[in-house]
């Protein structure tokens, strides 16, 4: 996740480093000689160096996330309001497309109106919370905002308790996704950067080396688009790991099964803000664990059958 994208960039820089930049001539010849003329020490010089910063760089990854989030220094402060105010506009429109008003819809206008809430429910959080800066920022408002809200649970405090308690399958769906926003968002970074310097080493250059940077954005906006398809994919599959495990951290915890939905989402909201808060959790009575021996009963020796 974090070595590829920089031994992509890096090659990238070397070769037009290589080939003469900044200088106004840039030939691919003269990188190909220069490279040819490597010894086995300097390439694994190179190769070292390349892994060293892809390893400095790695616990980066999560700042990465939260930067395409939206999560910007105060002194940003002016662009991410219009960047707000773009991604409001933008949740308007698919809220007008996701409300119909008027005659009963033919069976096109209700799967676009289906389509429209569907995107609306996914990629914003609700009207009553403001959007934040970001595109991914917001798939991931949304996520935490309505992952296993049907059962009052809350998502930021559950998942930690639940996930070690996933079934594998389920755990390598989750992990895939998740890793994939990951890998996305490093790429959009790394090559935005990669972009930013090529441009100062082609800047004197002609012809066809000014097209680079121009590749470089848009590869970084496409990388950027994959995060935020990738975000989804990850909350849909969160999503259903909390739907069909969280029964699973009930026994771990050993909490009685709710009898009811209702029941269910009572238990869960004060259960939530146990872990948000530290508040004290209602009295309950744990369960014996199904394989435990019953009260008074001496567990089995080794030599029991």
């Amino acid at each position: 996740m974090s070595y590829l994208p920089t031994l992509g960039c890096s090659v990238l820089l070397l070769v037009l480093v290589w080939a003469g930049a900044p200088a106004a001539d840039l030939r691919l010849d003269r990188a190909w000689d220069t490279a040819a003329h490597l010894g086995v020490g300097e390439l694994v010089l190179l190769w070292l160096a390349i892994t060293l910063v892809s390893v400095v760089l790695h616990p980066l990854q999560l700042w990465l996330v939260r930067l395409l989030e939206g999560q910007w220094p105060r002194w940003l402060g002016p662009l991410a309001d219009a960047c707000v105010r773009r991604q409001e506009r933008k949740r308007k429109q698919v809220h007008r497309r996701a409300v119909h008003t008027g005659n009963p819809p033919t069976r096109h206008e209700a799967n676009r109106i289906g389509a429209a809430r569907t995107e609306l429910e996914l990629r914003f959080p609700s009207l009553e919370l403001p959007p934040v800066p970001t595109a991914l920022g917001n798939v991931l408002v949304a996520l935490r905002e309505s992952a296993g809200a049907t059962h009052g649970l809350d998502a930021v405090a559950v998942w930690p308790r639940l996930y070690p308690r996933l079934a594998a399958g389920t755990k390598s769906v989750v992990d895939d996704h998740r890793n994939t926003m990951d890998m996305g968002c490093r790429l959009s970074v790394t090559v935005a950067v990669t972009a930013m310097a090529t441009t100062a080493l082609v800047w004197k250059a002609h012809d066809a080396w000014m097209l680079l940077p121009g590749a470089l954005l848009l590869l970084s906006r496409l990388a950027y688009r994959g995060a935020v398809s990738s975000a989804i994919a990850y909350g849909i599959a969160l999503n259903a790991a909390i739907d069909t495990h969280r029964f699973e951290l009930y026994r771990t915890l050993r909490l009685p099964l709710p009898e009811n939905p209702a029941t269910e989402r009572t238990f869960n909201s004060e259960l939530s803000r146990h872990w948000r808060q530290g508040s004290l959790h209602p009295h309950v009575a744990y369960e014996e664990p199904d394989n435990a021996a019953p009260s008074g009963t001496p567990a089995p020796g080794p030599g029991s059958p």
